[in-house]
């Protein structure tokens, strides 16, 4: 592939992503944009060697590798050994933001492949419907980036476990002490000291591994239990419910229960028993 389409953008603004361009260059040109690229952008390499600047890092670029800009992320890449070709496809949405979040991907994000021929076919495929200038072309499009994008995530997936395998191993102290002493209220400090770290260590760790704190997990394993209980204790008061989950105010466990299921615990029974 050696071109490049810019797509006619009419209705799919409406999309909550959708692809604004696509291509690819046989010799990638040398790129600098100290203030970023106005949209966000996946480009990978297939042929030769090229060097990548960002965030005062450096990362060389060869075949199988690929990066993920968001708009407005400083940025540099160039060849070192040419040609340096490079398939690339850029996109944005009102939704795109929310999606990179749900998908765990971070202002930028440098990949290593095994292959790239999944990644390279859809690329190619979004370039074919874009070519088609039919009337569902944009949708599409559209369609075609969001399984490119699942791709993405589906091998960032791979990599973190190769690496978070020995950070879920020294985590799974704390895991047990939680599911063991939710109802009494721990603190974060008889949480650390389960895996002799600090209280400020245990936070980055645990949310590094979860993308959650320590007492969100807790919160959560919390709720579980809660509408269990509701359910199998079926004539135990609201307030025996809070305390056996370590909620010592009804209310506040109330409001708690209500912002987690957007129903009371009551009402949460009640459904049940209907059922």
């Amino acid at each position: 592939m050696n071109n490049y389409l810019f797509t006619l953008i009419t209705e799919e603004e409406k999309l909550p992503y959708y692809v604004k361009g696509v291509g690819g260059l046989r010799n990638q040109d040398h790129i600098e944009r100290p203030n970023g690229y106005t949209d966000y952008q996946w480009i990978h390499c297939v042929r030769g060697v090229g060097k990548l600047l960002i965030d005062k890092k450096e990362y060389i670029v060869h075949k199988n590798i690929g990066f993920l800009l968001y708009p407005g992320v400083p940025h540099e890449y160039y060849a070192l050994e040419e040609p340096w070709e490079t398939h690339w496809v850029s996109f944005d949405g009102e939704g795109v933001q929310f999606l990179m979040k749900a998908l765990g991907f971070n202002s930028y994000e440098v990949l290593s492949f095994g292959d790239l021929k999944v990644l390279d076919n859809l690329i190619n495929e979004i370039y074919m419907a874009a070519s088609s200038k039919g009337l569902i072309m944009g949708y599409e499009c559209s369609a075609k980036l969001y399984s490119l994008l699942i791709e993405l995530r589906r091998h960032k997936m791979k990599e973190e476990e190769a690496t978070g395998v020995s950070k879920l191993k020294q985590l799974e102290p704390v895991i047990k002490f939680i599911e063991n002493n939710f109802s009494e209220n721990p603190s974060i400090e008889e949480m650390a000291g389960t895996i002799n770290a600090s209280p400020q260590y245990l936070c980055r760790l645990f949310n590094k591994t979860f993308r959650m704190r320590p007492f969100v997990y807790m919160t959560l394993l919390r709720m579980q239990k809660a509408k269990e209980l509701l359910i199998r204790e079926s004539d135990a008061a609201v307030r025996d419910i809070a305390e056996k989950t370590g909620y010592n105010d009804t209310s506040y466990f109330c409001s708690v229960f209500k912002k987690h299921e957007g129903i009371t615990p009551s009402e949460f029974r009640q459904l049940h028993r209907q059922s």
